[in-house]
This record gives structure tokens, sequence and C-alpha cells, in this order.
């Protein structure tokens, strides 16, 4: 029995219409009669047969996996059908022109800490310095025909009053300008998250996504209907179905992976943000074609050096 006989075979015993198929999965009624019928021409593209197949075997409560393997031979071959071997993977695809950049660029990040070092320094210098200058001093005339006489101290700056008191208003202006100056000098610069794209070749694309945030979320909406695979460092499925308007957007924590992997269809239609920030798909992407995406986060992402 061929594998639309069998699936057809199922829907009778259920008692179910193609119509209660087709709500169920979300697949057109042609698209069903066809693979009832293991006409697969009809249906657009070898990996929409798989997942429509999956779709239908589950929504009938036959384990799509075990039926898939069963008929493996009457099924059309997709892209790629092996279990991908991340690591490998990303030491063949994530090289970058480190070795094209030129001394001095490699030198930028010890430049500039060594000028704020300077800066800060310079800073808490001038504050010292001004701190003694601005302390009053009381010097005595060492005048022999003044002996007896009283002593009395003119006034050196706005500082003082006539009563010989020192003005604490003046002293806070100028502690609070010196504190206020170091502390933006030592306030370290904010970072900002980078979602950038490192590399796109044969509907692959590797991105790193460089955030402080302890916590990582991945949202992906469509405006249609794409079959959706999402996968962790590990390998672990963390989502495969069709996503539709009706069940969609999807988020998942990815906050203990070092990398996620996603495989989906009709890229035109899909949206995928990190943290709220939008993934952006190369020019070069064909939007009516299977895609796979690959997502480093902060240190995982080690580009070779050659």
């Amino acid at each position: 029995m061929l594998i639309g006989e069998q699936l057809k075979e199922r829907r009778l015993e259920k008692g179910l219409t193609i119509d209660d198929i087709q709500i169920a999965t979300k697949i057109q009624a042609r698209h069903i009669q066809a693979i009832e019928r293991n006409d697969f021409s009809l249906i657009p593209g070898n990996f929409y047969v798989r997942a429509f197949i999956r779709e239908y075997a589950q929504a009938v409560g036959l384990d799509p996996h075990a039926l898939m393997d069963e008929h493996r031979s009457e099924l059309p071959e997709t892209l790629s059908t092996d279990t991908r071997d991340f690591t490998t993977l990303k030491r063949s695809r994530t090289r970058t022109t480190v070795k094209d950049k030129s001394p001095f660029q490699m030198l930028l990040p010890t430049i500039f800490v060594l000028l704020l070092l300077f800066l800060i320094g310079f800073i808490i210098y001038e504050f010292v310095l001004t701190t003694d200058e601005a302390e009053p001093t009381s010097p005595v005339e060492d005048n022999p025909s003044s002996v007896g006489d009283p002593v009395t101290i003119p006034p050196e700056n706005n500082d003082t009053d006539q009563t010989g008191e020192t003005d604490p208003d003046a002293d806070d202006t100028i502690d609070e300008s010196v504190s206020d100056d170091e502390e933006d000098a030592a306030q370290p610069e904010g970072t900002e998250p980078v979602l950038e794209l490192k590399e796109f070749e044969n509907n692959a694309s590797i991105y790193h996504y460089v955030t402080p945030d302890d916590s990582i979320t991945m949202r992906v909406d469509t405006t249609n209907q794409n079959w959706l695979q999402i996968e962790d460092d590990s390998g672990q499925s963390l989502y495969e179905q069709m996503l539709t308007t009706g069940n969609s957007p999807v988020e998942i924590d990815l906050t203990d992976v070092d990398f996620t992997y996603l495989r989906f269809g009709e890229p035109g239609v899909i949206t995928i943000e990190i943290n709220g920030k939008p993934l952006e798909f190369s020019e070069e992407m064909n939007m009516s074609t299977v895609q796979e995406v690959w997502i480093y986060f902060n240190d995982a992402y080690e580009p070779d050096q050659e």
C-alpha cells in the first residue's frame, strides 16, 4: 500500500472528510487529494511534499516519522536530508577577512583604551590641582614693627566675606563641577545590541547577535503560511510544524543556547526578530526557495583565522 493510500484509509477509518483535514492542517484540498493519489507533481516543491505528509499524518493520528521511514522510497528527495554537523558547518562558512585587516586596525581597540585611561588620569590631576588652589592661605607679614599689632587677613577672592568666613556655596560649586566631569569621564560607553549578517551562500545565512541583555527571545511571525523548523545548539527540536497566521507569532527562549538553527519556506512572508531586533535578509536571497539560517549569540561566534 502506497503512502497516499494508507493516509486515505486512515482518514476514512476516523470518519474524516478532506475538508476536515484541510481545516486541521491548513493544507489546500487539491494538495490533500494529490497526496492520496501519490501524485506529488501538483505540490510546489519536494520540501512541501514531506511537510504536508507530516501534517496529514498527525491529523489522522499516525506517527509521521515512522510513516515516512516506511515509505522512504516513494518520497522525493529534498535539498538536504542528512543531520547537519553544526560545528563543521560553522567552521566552513564563518570565515571572515580578519587576515586582510591592517596592523593599525587591529591596534585600534588598544589605542582607544589607552586614550580613555589618559583622559581619566588627566581629569583626576585637574581635580587635585583645582582643589589645592582653592584652599585659603593666611600669610603673616614678617615685619618687626608690626609686633603687637593686630593681624588682619585681607580677602583674596570672592569666596571670603567681610567677616573673614569662607562662603560654603563657592566650594560646593567647584566640587560639583569637578565631580560631574570625573563621573562623565569614568562612565563606560553603552553597548547597543548588534545583529549582523556575516555570510550568505547557497540559500544559507549566518548571523551574529551581540547583546548585554541577560535574556534572549526569538519571535517568528508570518503573513501567510510557512513550514518552520527550529533547533537549538544540541540539535534538539524547539519547533517543527506549519506556521500560519492563526498560530503565529511564535516566541522561543534562547537564553541558554550558543546558537539556533532555522529552516523555512516562503521567506518573503516571514519575519524573525531577536529581542525585538529584526533579521535583515540578504538582497541575494531567493524569496521562493527554502532557506536555512544560523544565529550565533555573543562569544559563541568564533570565525576561523588562517
